[in-house]
């Protein structure tokens, strides 16, 4: 009987570079070591369209993490173990922003299993890390990247501390970087156009021009007229870039006066920019596009490019901050923006984790 786990390498190269999607890679690879071992060949990366996935919460004393794919509605298992024990934020990039308990940062490309060591936290005086561990679920809020760490101008930023406060480094930094954020705390963060856009507490949008060789902070946009709902217990701002447009999407939360979920979403409303006049107009149909929100950097995709996602759907994670020790893979779904109805996803309410939120990635081999 034939050893498939003896296969050279170059005839396995030949074979990975025939796959044409995420979802082929990781049966590939779920063969054997050796065959998942290939990945980490730059020659064989698929350059096709990657199909978001959903990664999901860590299992208990487990190195291997489960991905969702809506393409195939299929479950994938690869090893992960860089992640074990680690907060984590997705991207469109493919790559995760993990943070260890040491308050240790780094990039990782769960697919690859390529690690890029980031700054340490400690390395900047100034950011008043805490000492507790068990604080990290309330400093670090948010992680968005620039670009895939493959180019130069890779840049990190993080939302840290109750303040909503901005740090910023890259890949070759030593250290991170204050950025001026004494406009109200911030709630998210993209980057868009060669800059970082950041909305406040207080519905403005802030931008950070980080291309030169003096950083800039610029008020990009005003804050909208938002009517107040009584119903509402709680609202998160989010912003995403589609088709070359910002938008601002607005989540409502109600208390469900339970302990574990805490909070439900209850709907969404959407807000665009217009980039002349610099203000936000109601949305009533997202057209063709899809949301990503949550535990990840907030991206968007075509219905054209990808069809298994509906269009005019938010598609979302529980991305609760300052709330400790309880589980964040409850709150999660598929809003559909026509009918307001949540649909919940048909996996990841099994693993409860307090720290390893379930959150959106595009697969990625650079």
């Amino acid at each position: 009987m034939a050893d498939w786990s003896k296969l050279p390498d170059d005839l396995l190269k030949v074979i990975a570079k025939r796959l044409n999607s995420a979802e082929d890679y990781a049966s590939f690879g779920a063969v054997c070591k050796s065959w998942y071992s290939i990945f980490g060949d730059k020659e064989c990366g698929c350059s096709g369209l990657k199909s978001p996935w959903l990664m999901l919460a860590e299992k208990k004393d487990s190195g291997m993490r489960q991905f969702y794919s809506p393409l195939t509605g299929k479950v994938y298992e690869l090893p992960v173990p860089e992640a074990a024990g680690k907060w984590s934020w997705g991207s469109p990039y493919g790559w995760l922003v993990t943070l260890s308990t040491h308050f240790d940062m780094s990039l990782l490309n769960p697919i690859t299993g390529i690690h890029i060591p980031l700054p340490s936290l400690h390395a900047c005086p100034y950011m008043n890390v805490p000492e507790k561990s068990q604080s990290i679920d309330i400093f670090i809020y948010k992680a968005v990247l620039s670009s895939s760490p493959s180019s130069p101008e890779c840049a990190v930023v993080i939302i840290y501390s109750d303040y909503g406060r901005l740090a910023l480094t890259k890949p070759s930094h030593r250290t991170w970087t204050l950025l001026e954020s004494d406009y109200g705390p911030v709630e998210d963060i993209i980057y868009f156009d060669g800059s970082f856009l950041a909305v406040n507490m207080s519905w403005e949008v802030w931008m950070y021009d980080v291309s030169g060789s003096e950083m800039m902070t610029i008020r990009f946009a005003p804050a909208p007229v938002v009517p107040e709902l009584d119903e509402i217990e709680y609202e998160a701002k989010y912003l995403v870039e589609a088709g070359g447009e910002i938008y601002m999407v607005i989540r409502n939360l109600y208390d469900t006066a339970e302990d574990i979920p805490y909070m439900r979403t209850w709907t969404f409303s959407v807000l665009k920019l217009d980039m002349s006049s610099k203000r936000w107009e109601d949305v009533e149909d997202m057209e063709h596009s899809t949301f990503f929100l949550g535990n990840n950097h907030s991206f968007s995709t075509s219905a054209s490019d990808y069809p298994e996602f509906r269009r005019n759907t938010i598609y979302f994670t529980d991305d609760y901050c300052g709330f400790l020790d309880i589980p964040r893979n409850f709150d999660m779904g598929i809003y559909n923006f026509h009918d307001t109805q949540i649909q919940h996803y048909p996996v990841g309410h099994e693993a409860l984790s307090v720290f390893s939120a379930p959150l959106w990635i595009k697969p990625s081999f650079s």
